[in-house]
């Protein structure tokens, strides 16, 4: 007798404790890349990384081995303050600023079209989707509304409705929301990170953001 096939794995098919396992792993990523100077607590962002990503191991398509040996051979080389020193150093270096610009901005907009502008499309669109959410991220915020982690945090906050998995026109959103607003930039965000040295960390960090985002993009059987 065969199996009736339950169909692909997604986010509101997992069970609650998974669902909540992904929500803190998006919570995770709007810390990591955030701006802040560079200046946060490195170390034990590092080691959540690694603990969150191997929390996701068992679910297909969230599998991130790469990051997780990085994170062990980066706490195995370096000294704490060095590594610390060094993590800083690269994520300014790589996302906020450097001499001839930065590697990977944090904004939707420079991944529009050629022209690299802020304040583009993305921009437009997202503080329409904040404002039918009924989000305001406040005045003092100090940033385009289509930085990552403004985009993230939206992300975080349709996936924390109460009903996010059971209500059909939500669920849909966040797929849409997923696949076709954020996974596209995400893909080019990722590629232009350098991943040799310290700054495979945040490159791996990427891949793992990408491979999230498309986790929660899948379409359902009737999409």
């Amino acid at each position: 007798m065969s199996q009736k096939n339950p169909g692909p794995v997604n986010f509101f098919s997992l069970e609650e404790e998974d669902r909540d396992r992904i929500k803190q792993a998006v919570r995770h990523l709007i810390l990591l890349f955030w701006g802040q100077g560079g200046q946060k607590h490195w170390l034990d962002l590092v080691s959540a990384s690694k603990e969150i990503w191997k929390s996701l191991e068992k679910i297909p398509g969230l599998e991130n081995p790469e990051i997780v040996q990085t994170i062990d051979d980066l706490q195995k080389r370096s000294a704490t303050r060095e590594l610390k020193q060094e993590l800083e150093s690269e994520f300014v270096r790589i996302f906020i600023n450097t001499m001839g610009g930065v590697s990977a901005p944090l904004y939707h907009s420079c991944y529009h079209d050629d022209q690299n502008l802020l304040m583009n499309k993305p921009a437009v669109d997202m503080a329409q989707f904040l404002e039918h959410a009924g989000m305001d991220i406040g005045p003092d915020i100090g940033e385009p509304r289509d930085h990552l982690c403004i985009e993230l945090e939206y992300l975080f906050f349709l996936l924390n409705q109460p009903h996010a998995h059971s209500d059909p026109d939500l669920s849909g959103h966040i797929r849409m929301f997923a696949r076709e607003f954020m996974l596209p930039w995400i893909e080019s965000f990722q590629q232009r990170i350098p991943a040799t040295g310290v700054a495979a960390f945040f490159s791996l960090s990427a891949l793992a953001m990408r491979r999230l985002i498309a986790f929660l993009g899948q379409p359902a059987k009737n999409d």
